[in-house]
């Protein structure tokens, strides 16, 4: 049986680490919970479907799945990543009758929504952007994918910008929406936006 790794970036290492001793109300860890169930619906969709995946790699703007061996379709890619959103969504709905009960339920509950939402926006590298790319190769040439993902990336990274300005000065909120949008702006320009979510050979459906 071959051997899975997982690599982590040491500055998300140190980011992980510090929300952890420092978050006294649990939200981290709600949040880091969510998010490995999220992964969790990507390695459990990969088992069903027998693809092999080989690392994990993990960094502060999120993960990423690398499959070997294996060349997969336009549709099983679209599969792989809608996995993830789905798994967080059906999360979140499942706990809603605990609301009342515990308010870690609420709070994982909510956790799930956002990353579930999040996810299906159709940024590059996103699971939405490689849903969308997935969809667009199988009808048109890879320029013309490349670009309406280029031009979509740029359009909701903008709108995900505007709204953590907005929160910073009217409600003195959303420094880490800032953070994060201006993190991924960064990336986008920077031209690193190669691969995606899953990492491998591609093949036509």
């Amino acid at each position: 049986m071959k051997r899975r790794h997982v690599r982590m970036r040491p500055m998300a290492f140190v980011l992980l680490l510090w929300m952890i001793l420092t978050d006294r109300a649990g939200v981290a860890l709600v949040t880091l919970a969510a998010a490995m169930l999220h992964e969790g619906g990507h390695i459990l969709a990969a088992a069903m479907m027998h693809v092999p995946l080989s690392v994990l790699r993990m960094d502060f703007l999120g993960a990423r799945l690398d499959v070997s061996g294996r060349v997969l379709s336009y549709g099983e890619e679209w599969l792989l990543c809608a996995a993830g959103p789905v798994t967080s969504l059906l999360c979140s709905l499942a706990l809603s009758p605990l609301w009342r009960i515990s308010s870690y339920a609420v709070a994982f509950s909510c956790a799930s929504l956002i990353l579930g939402l999040l996810n299906l926006l159709p940024i590059r590298t996103f699971d939405g952007g490689r849903m969308l790319e997935s969809c667009l190769l199988s009808f048109c040439g890879e320029a013309t994918a490349r670009s309406v993902l280029r031009a979509c990336t740029f359009l909701f990274l903008f709108l995900i910008w505007a709204v953590a300005v907005y929160l910073l000065l009217r409600a003195g909120d959303g420094l880490s929406l800032l953070f994060f949008s201006m993190s991924l702006f960064s990336r986008f320009f920077e031209g690193e936006y190669e691969g995606g979510f899953f990492q491998k050979v591609r093949s036509g459906n």
